[in-house]
């Protein structure tokens, strides 16, 4: 299904996604701008190898998820009339080829459903009434990591994975704080994710087993949006720290804290290529306004 519409204009075509975009206007601090529209284009991630990128924007009466490989039109990959806008996270199997996502339902609690990357039938796998939101892989892409809102916080909860009945999913971890965005490192020791305080954000790692938890950047910014670099020791996130809301890679005790991006407009959901190592991130430099849209950078010297 191709859909035009929603990408009024098609910015950067690459001859490979291994590739930054080039001959294109540069920003200040490096960044080209990669994919725009006239909807705000959010929640970025990769698939496995780099090679698709997906996102969330406005189509079909509802916002979706999409899918851009970087050179054809942009495809809807998941797109239905109900509102799918929490996005895509650590959500696609390499090995079975399965997108994960939630969709928020007319009657404010949210499903989560698989989709096969290439375009093949949709199915339900989580459905009991509770809210749910950011679903994603484990490293054995046996099982499913997922929010839960479940006594006033949002914990994180998990579930094996078959496709021949709903899945239950169990409590894994749920402090005091919300947990959201979880993601498995490519080596599966760790797993990172997002705590939310109200007034701001950390960034925590916890152990498959739920051992070890522990804050990684724990400051008074807001600290948000965490994902994987293609190493096991980085990862990026955003953060308000110098002002506006930037790109950062930090290693995992936080010691090293590096700056990627660096504009006077917010840049948010950093996604690191794990083939070829560069950025895609949203971002409102464009126009200043809630209008978001997609820009690359290479990655700093770390």
């Amino acid at each position: 299904m191709k859909i035009p519409a929603i990408l009024a204009v098609i910015i950067a075509l690459l001859v490979s996604c291994g590739e930054n975009p080039a001959e294109l206007e540069q920003w200040p601090d490096g960044a080209y701008l990669y994919l725009a529209s006239v909807y705000p284009d959010t929640s970025l991630s990769w698939s496995p190898g780099g090679s698709v990128m997906l996102f969330t924007s406005y189509y079909n009466a509802s916002y979706c998820i999409i899918g851009y490989d970087g050179i054809t039109e942009p495809i809807a990959v998941a797109a239905s009339y109900d509102d799918e806008s929490s996005g895509p996270n650590g959500c696609w199997s390499g090995e079975q080829g399965l997108i994960v996502y939630t969709t928020f339902n007319t009657d404010s609690t949210s499903t989560v459903r698989t989709v096969p990357g290439n375009l093949g039938p949709m199915l339900v796998v989580v459905s009991n009434g509770k809210n749910h939101l950011h679903p994603t892989w484990t490293a054995g892409e046996d099982s499913l990591l997922l929010c839960t809102y479940e006594n006033d916080y949002w914990g994180l909860w998990k579930t094996d994975y078959h496709e021949d009945s709903l899945l239950t999913p169990v409590e894994f971890y749920t402090p005091q704080f919300d947990c959201l965005r979880p993601s498995y490192s490519p080596d599966g020791q760790w797993i990172l994710f997002e705590v939310s305080f109200g007034s701001h954000s950390d960034i925590w790692l916890i152990r498959p087993d739920g051992s070890d938890p522990r804050a990684v950047i724990e400051d008074s910014y807001d600290n948000i949006h965490p994902c994987w670099g293609p190493e096991n020791n980085w990862f990026a996130f955003s953060s308000n720290r110098s002002g506006s809301y930037g790109i950062w890679i930090s290693n995992l005790d936080g010691s090293t804290i590096v700056q990627v991006t660096d504009d006077p407009e917010d840049d948010i959901y950093p996604a690191w290529n794990p083939g070829a190592g560069w950025f895609i991130f949203s971002s409102n430099r464009m126009n200043g306004d809630a209008n978001y849209d997609i820009f690359s950078i290479e990655a700093p010297a770390y």
